[in-house]
């Protein structure tokens, strides 16, 4: 400790600068053995300086061997008193109700804030440090002149260290507790932490202590930890038996009260010094806690393929007890599709336990398995305060078994009769397979064209394949039949580790199915207007047989001179014959009509067990051509009343009579028909009259032409119902009269004056625009022949 002035150098030195030392006390005896000049000649200084302040040269830090056998820093308490030596006989005294020299007390804190900084900074070899003990310590007693003692006394750098000593006095400063802790769950085996830390009277931790750890039931724990910056002093360790933990943590901190050493012999007992030293105290805390074992469980089921009916068991391999008597948990799980669906969730199918008293090898009860499908052990130990829980994991091959099924194909196809285009399903009806999974693959096999012919060998028309997730009904997806024929589904089931192979036969009545095709045959001629000396074919147009290939027969009926007459009798104009590969679209072969009239085809195919016989209608429209018959209008004609269709046939509003006022014509109607003959229409003998070409459109159609035709003269009766015709313009009005009663007004569009060999197509057409034509002869007149060589044609649409 430092060294107080001299006092009668003290006083001189009050007198220079005015001071009065009044107030402080003084040694009895002013004549110090140790002092000269103010320095000490015992030569006890420490580590420290002499400064020169306000109070005169004064000692800053501590001394050293002072007190026999103590090897501490020493610091003196009494400012003013003696310098320590070694002569005084220093004696160890309770630092408890210390006072200083004036006679005050020095409280309990200031003591224990005084033997924490003692004992943390009181040795140092930094003169600074030594010199910030001297000012805190002395700060403490109270006993100094203003400014005497204060932080600020002899520099900054020693200031700073004093506030940072009192800060640290006043959060560190005893009485201390060690707290320890360690891994809230201890199990054998299982690296484990300790945890220790020392705190404050104030309640905070105190760094860098060291803390010593000793223990049993431990392996591994190491024999001091220090405490880090956040005051935690931490070690791992290994529990290592059942029998439990127990760890002492033991730390050195600074006792509550200072080490004081008073002088004792001669005058110095009672004007040397007082010194304090550090002083030791041990702070202890014993942390017990149990310890578990984790015992390994190892098992092995008696089979690992059973039949239905047979027993099994869970052989269980139990180590690590320790001596531990524990409860064993056995569960049955299942059963399972595959060994890969094993969830062991919900309840087993069987659940027991045993007693394992300590390490060894234990049996469950049998248990019989009847359902085919996967089982799976679960064995577990639950947790106790000596023993942690432990449990199998699901599914374990060593766990699992298989009841193998033998499973049984039943089934029902969807439909015995059906036809291309149409589908079928299979409904497959499993039994024992129990809860197992298995691919069942499904094969449609066909056509074929009897059933005495079904092999179900080569390659079938359609395979596919489902899982069967147990026994039960299941149906295959569906199948377009493709072509006629008879066909069956086979279904098998391979072998597998979880069951035997199944297969049904093939060609059972159940699974046999007859497609029977019932085509349908549509058809349009190629022309439905041509000229005598063209070729036409047919279109042809089939459904109803999927991929089945058949024979159409072709029949083209005619001449006939109107519609109405076509019965398709007798023997046709032509036949052949085109081959269809199934649904879709053919031609017939070309044929040439050579004579004027109507053609109709007639399309049939030969019925057969796969095919139903089919044959189009006679006449029908789409399937009939006519080869355009010439208008000659002249001398030699030949008149054809066309005959009136039947009601069911034709019962169209027929014209009457034709009028084109401007021109002065009005004229009758009369029906006419072709001339096969002569390749003619047959127009009325009677120049007076129109002949209306009935095969052609009527009034009040909605699409089509109506075809008027009329004499332009005759040699003998002079101008005929159509002279004028050949002056009609455009803007003409046309005024066509009806037996419905109604007059319907056309408007003349177009004159044209062409060769009868090139008379216009469409004026025979029932399809097409609205229109109304006339025709009738011109050009020059051919005496030969008797007709005139062109034809004169109007034509008008609706006004």
């Amino acid at each position: 400790m430092r060294r107080c002035l001299p006092v009668l150098l003290i006083a001189f030195l009050l007198a220079l600068v005015g001071a009065s030392p009044a107030s402080a006390a003084e040694p009895p005896n002013q004549n110090d053995p140790c002092s000269s000049a103010g320095r000490n000649t015992c030569e006890t200084n420490g580590v420290g300086a002499y400064r020169d302040y306000r109070y005169g040269v004064r000692w800053f830090g501590d001394y050293r061997r002072v007190v026999e056998g103590v090897s501490d820093p020493l610091f003196c308490i009494d400012l003013r008193f003696w310098y320590p030596s070694k002569a005084f006989g220093y004696e160890q005294r309770s630092a408890a109700g210390l006072r200083n020299k004036d006679g005050d007390a020095v409280s309990v804190a200031k003591l224990r804030r005084m033997a924490y900084a003692l004992w943390r900074y009181g040795d140092s070899d930094n003169r600074n440090q030594q010199g910030a003990m001297m000012l805190y310590v002395h700060g403490l007693m109270g006993d100094a002149a203003p400014g005497e003692a204060a932080p600020d006394a002899i520099g900054p750098a020693v200031e700073r260290r004093v506030r940072a000593i009192t800060r640290a006095a006043e959060r560190y400063a005893g009485p201390y507790t060690i707290e320890t802790k360690v891994t809230a769950a201890l199990t054998v085996g299982k690296e484990a932490t300790v945890t220790a830390r020392v705190l404050s009277a104030s309640g905070a931790v105190v760094p860098g202590v060291t803390v010593r750890l000793d223990g049993s039931g431990a392996e591994g724990l190491a024999r001091s930890a220090k405490s880090d910056a956040k005051g935690m002093a931490t070690a791992t360790f290994t529990p290592s038996s059942a029998e439990g933990l127990k760890v002492t943590a033991k730390a050195e901190v600074a006792a509550t009260l200072p080490a004081l050493y008073v002088p004792t012999r001669g005058a110095a007992a009672r004007s040397g010094q007082r010194l304090v030293a550090p002083a030791t105290a041990t702070v202890s805390d014993t942390v017990e806690a149990p310890v578990k074992v984790t015992p390994k469980v190892t098992t092995q089921i008696s089979q690992q393929a059973v039949v239905p009916g047979a027993q099994v068991t869970d052989s269980v391999l139990v180590e690590g007890l320790s001596g531990q008597t524990v409860t064993v948990n056995a569960a049955l799980y299942g059963p399972y599709p595959a060994a890969d669906k094993m969830t062991c969730d919900g309840t087993p199918v069987w659940q027991g336990a045993f007693t394992a008293a300590g390490d060894g090898t234990y049996v469950t009860d049998p248990v019989t398995l009847t359902t085919p499908g996967y089982y799976t052990y679960v064995e577990w130990i639950d947790d106790t305060d000596r023993v942690a829980a432990v449990k199998t994991a699901c599914g374990e091959v060593s766990e699992t078994t298989v009841v193998r099924g033998s499973p049984a194909i039943t089934t029902q196809i969807s439909a015995q009769q059906t036809a291309p285009g149409a589908q079928v399903t299979d409904t497959v009806v499993i039994t024992g397979l129990g809860a197992l999974s298995a691919n069942v693959v499904a094969e449609l096999w066909g056509p074929y064209p009897t059933k005495e012919a079904m092999t179900c060998e080569g390659e079938p028309a359609w395979r596919g394949s489902f899982t069967a997730n147990g026994d039960g009904s299941y149906v295959t997806e569906a199948v377009t039949i493709p072509q006629a024929g008879y066909y069956t589904y086979r279904e098998y089931i391979a072998e597998g580790p979880a069951f035997l192979g199944a297969q049904t036969a093939c060609g059972e009545a159940a699974e046999t199915t007859l497609a029977q095709a019932a085509p349908k045959v549509e058809t349009i001629v190629s022309d439905a207007v041509v000229r005598p000396g063209a070729e036409i074919f047919d279109r042809i147009k089939v459904t109803g047989l999927g991929k089945t290939a058949a024979t159409i027969e072709v029949e083209l009926f005619g001449p006939y001179a109107s519609r109405a007459e076509m019965d398709c009798k007798g023997t046709p104009y032509w036949k052949g014959k085109v081959e269809a590969a199934g649904d879709g679209e053919v031609r017939s072969p070309k044929a040439e009509i050579r004579r004027a009239g109507f053609y109709t085809y007639v399309e049939r195919i030969a019925g057969s067990e796969l095919v139903a016989a089919t044959e189009t209608a006679c006449g029908i429209e789409a399937e009939t051509s006519l080869a355009a018959p010439l208008i000659l209008t002249g001398r030699g004609d030949v008149e054809v009343r066309a005959p009136r269709a039947s009601a069911a046939q034709d019962d169209r509003v027929t014209p009457t009579s034709v009028a084109l006022p401007r021109l002065g014509i009005r004229a009758p109607i009369a029906s006419a028909g072709i001339d096969l003959q002569t390749g003619a229409l047959g127009v009325p003998k009677n120049i007076d009259r129109v002949g209306w070409w009935r095969d052609g459109a009527a009034p009040g159609a909605t699409a089509g032409t109506i075809l008027l035709a009329g004499h332009v003269d005759s040699a003998k009766r002079g101008a005929g119902a159509f002279y004028a015709l050949k002056s009609a313009r455009r803007g003409d009005t046309i005024e066509l009269r009806s037996d419905d009663g109604k007059t319907r007004r056309w408007r003349v569009s177009s004159m044209q004056r062409v060769r009868k060999s090139a008379l216009p197509e469409r004026i025979f057409t029932r399809t097409g625009e609205r229109r109304l034509v006339l025709v009738t002869c011109g050009g020059p007149f051919n005496e030969a022949t008797g007709h005139y060589r062109d034809n004169i044609v109007v034509t008008a649409t609706p006004a």
